[in-house]
This record gives C-alpha cells, sequence and structure tokens, in this order.
C-alpha cells in the first residue's frame, strides 16, 4: 500500500510540473477569474492526492481534465445560482419563498452575508443601515430620529452600502 501511494505521488508530481500551466489556463478561458482558477486548479491536484485510486502515466492526464471540466461545471452551476438570486431579488416585493429552491438557498445565502457584514460596521453606520434597509425609513427620518445632519446620514449610508455590496461580491 505504500509503494501504490509513493507510485501515485510521484505520478502526480510530475503530472503536476508538466499540467499545472495547461490546466490553469484551461480552467481560466472557462470562467474568466484569474483566483478563482487559480484555486480551482490547486484543488485538482488536491483531489488527485485524496482520491485513493491507483494512478496510471498514461491515463493521468485525462483524469486531471475530468476533475477541471468538474470542477468548472460546479463552479459555473453556483455562480449562475447566485445570480439568479440577485436578478430575481432585484425585483420589488419579491418574497423568497416565490424563488426556486435553489434560488432561495443562494438568496439565504447572500442575507446572511450581509447580515454578517453589517455586524462588522462601525455602531453608528451599521445604525443607519440597519434602519434604511430593513426599517425602510428613509434618509430624512433617520436623521431626525438620531439628529444628525441629512447628509451625514447620507454618507454613511452610502458607506454601508458600499462595504456590504464589496464584501458580497468578492465572497458570491
Amino acid at each position: 500500500m505504500e509503494n501504490c501511494e509513493k507510485s501515485n505521488n510521484a505520478i502526480i508530481t510530475k503530472s503536476y510540473k508538466e499540467n499545472f500551466n495547461k490546466v490553469l489556463n484551461y480552467i481560466s478561458s472557462r470562467i474568466n477569474n484569474v483566483w478563482d482558477a487559480e484555486n480551482l486548479a490547486q484543488d485538482v491536484w488536491v483531489r488527485l492526492l485524496t482520491c485513493g485510486k491507483i494512478l496510471s502515466p498514461d491515463t493521468i492526464t485525462s483524469y486531471i481534465y475530468t476533475i477541471a471540466r468538474n470542477l468548472v461545471n460546479d463552479y459555473l452551476r453556483h455562480l449562475y445560482h447566485v445570480q439568479d438570486a440577485h436578478d430575481e431579488l432585484a425585483f420589488a416585493g419579491t418574497e423568497i419563498s416565490e424563488l426556486s429552491p435553489e434560488s432561495a438557498v443562494a438568496a439565504k445565502d447572500i442575507a446572511d452575508f450581509e447580515r454578517r457584514r453589517v455586524e462588522c460596521l462601525p455602531p453608528q453606520r451599521r445604525i443607519i443601515y440597519i434602519m434604511s434597509r430593513f426599517e425602510d425609513k428613509s434618509v430624512d427620518d433617520i436623521a431626525s430620529e438620531l439628529s444628525l445632519s441629512f447628509r451625514t446620514v447620507e454618507n454613511h449610508l452610502r458607506m454601508g452600502r458600499r462595504d456590504v455590496r464589496e464584501y458580497i461580491a468578492a465572497i458570491a
């Protein structure tokens, strides 16, 4: 068993040196995101190391591309579900229960990410964001309730929305 594992590791090491850039280019050409492509390319090799199968130098290249194709398909499927959820939530008055099950899960994940990020905002910005986003209060109402100027509330709201948007875009 130990000889088999050493043999597999040697085959994987050689294949990594010969094919990593090709696999990275293959993935990059399909997902158009360099950072995610690098992560997926690394995942190909991690899957090879943990597959538990006896590998052959003759068939490892096709196995590598099969793994890469499956990872790309999973990545794109997730990306499309997230985009569908964004699109469906863009319509005013849309309830999560009206969405397809996959979109509902993606929408719930995005909402959870939003809440998590809102908790990290500075206190005043968090209060203003919550009042605007979750309590549907206008900037005027928030300014008078908190005894702040209209511009201060606008600025906090703009910065809070930007922070949340950038956070969700980075992880979604």
